[in-house]
């Protein structure tokens, strides 16, 4: 399946909605909500991103890809972002929830500079060890890198600071963060308020309206019609990556429900998001992602020049942190990892795991038993070799017994 494509579906669909910060027509007072940005109560914002469902069907990829799905179902995002706009900074902090691991993320700069916290590397790390790949650390070296930060410009082999601009600036005042003076947003704004009002309800403090896949098209073609008018769109990676989301949006995906819902009194907003998409083989994918976001008033604060710490003092801590580098017989023995360095026996005790194995072979088996002739010895031992490390004992005896009684049933 196209997974980039619909990935880019999804991220364009969020991008929308989190960019707005968030009376008788509730078409009017959806928009009203939706692009009042202006608020001095508020300057920022905490938001959870959750995978509340997430299922695929299909031969490509078997019983991998249906344990993966089964292990991102518990996926989350938490954080948090602030926007000043007299001091012209902003900051972001993102928590991701994966594999039983918690992986922070943090970013903090202004109109000249860019930085990004260095908390994220004690995450990576955990979520290797809980993969079981052999990694040593040295606390100390680890603790060097608390409270400090890098240069996103200067860690990026391509991304100057001029480069930066450009990518950041392209959109910049196109989008709904001032739709009183924006064309963009006020566009966008008389694009929402011609959908069919009998889509809004209103419920106590909350106006709601669920955003379908053809309303979603409509409002990337208004963005990049109106972005358009920039010439300096034009040449941005943002008009093909606009150009890109409208494609897939008509030709990968089946399915595009965006609900959002906007409480007019506490200024927060839910929204959930529904996808499905099948490829020219049926194999079949559905998302269900919800987010909520509640604004709050938060100051920002831009590192220090000591917690800032270069490219090559990263390198150097990094490598000292895994045990790679730190002397000559050091390095022999931290470079010696096994090819398989996943535990499937840890994978094998995973109840979660297993409930998706047992569908996985209990679908093999029927294809076996109803196409004895097809088996021969060789593909049974085929078979046999490439499942070996994720069956247990119990499904592998299954397996044998089904593929014994079609080895004989072809002797007969």
């Amino acid at each position: 399946m196209k997974m980039k494509k619909y990935m880019l579906g999804i991220i364009t669909g969020v991008v929308i909605f989190l960019l707005a910060a968030c009376g008788s027509d509730p078409r009017k007072e959806f928009t009203k909500e939706l692009f009042n940005t202006k608020s001095d109560a508020y300057n920022a914002a905490s938001f959870k991103m959750k995978m509340k469902d997430l299922t695929y069907d299909g031969d490509d990829g078997g019983a991998y890809v249906k344990m993966i799905a089964s292990q991102l179902k518990d996926m989350s995002i938490d954080g948090k972002y602030a926007i000043d706009d007299k001091k012209d900074t902003m900051e972001m902090e993102i928590t991701a929830n994966l594999f039983g691991e918690k992986i922070p993320f943090q970013f903090v700069g202004n109109k000249d500079k860019y930085y990004m916290s260095t908390s994220f590397v004690s995450g990576m790390l955990d979520l290797a060890n809980s993969f079981n790949y052999p990694v040593e650390l040295s606390k100390s070296e680890l603790n060097k890198l608390k409270g400090k930060y890098i240069d996103i410009a200067e860690a990026g082999e391509t991304l100057t600071s001029g480069e930066l601009d450009k990518k950041t600036d392209s959109l910049k005042n196109k989008t709904f963060t001032n739709a009183e003076n924006s064309k963009m947003g006020r566009e966008m704004k008389k694009l929402i308020e011609s959908f069919d009002k009998k889509s809004f309800t209103k419920d106590k403090d909350s106006v709601t309206h669920t955003f379908t896949k053809k309303e979603i098209i409509q409002m990337l073609e208004k963005i990049d019609e109106v972005a358009k008018e920039d010439k300096e769109y034009q040449k941005s990676s943002d008009a093909k990556d606009v150009k890109e989301a409208i494609k897939s949006l008509k030709n990968d995906l089946d399915k595009l429900d965006i609900k959002v819902s906007i409480n007019h009194k506490t200024k927060a907003f839910d929204m959930e998001m529904s996808m499905a998409a099948a490829d020219k083989d049926d194999a079949k994918m559905s998302i269900v992602m919800t987010v909520s976001v509640t604004p709050q008033k938060n100051d920002i604060k831009m590192p220090t020049k000591k917690e800032v710490i270069s490219q090559d003092e990263l390198k150097d801590i990094l490598s000292t942190i895994t045990g790679v580098g730190s002397d000559e017989s050091d390095m022999d023995s931290d470079l010696d990892i096994e090819d398989d360095s996943i535990n499937y026996d840890d994978l094998k005790d995973n109840p979660e795991i297993q409930k998706v194995m047992d569908e996985e072979l209990n679908e093999m088996l029927k294809q076996i038993e109803a196409n004895p002739g097809i088996i021969t010895e060789e593909n049974a031992n085929e078979l046999r070799e490439g499942v070996k490390d994720i069956f247990n004992e119990e499904q592998m005896k299954k397996l044998n017994d089904v593929l014994e009684q079609a080895l004989s049933a072809g002797t007969v």
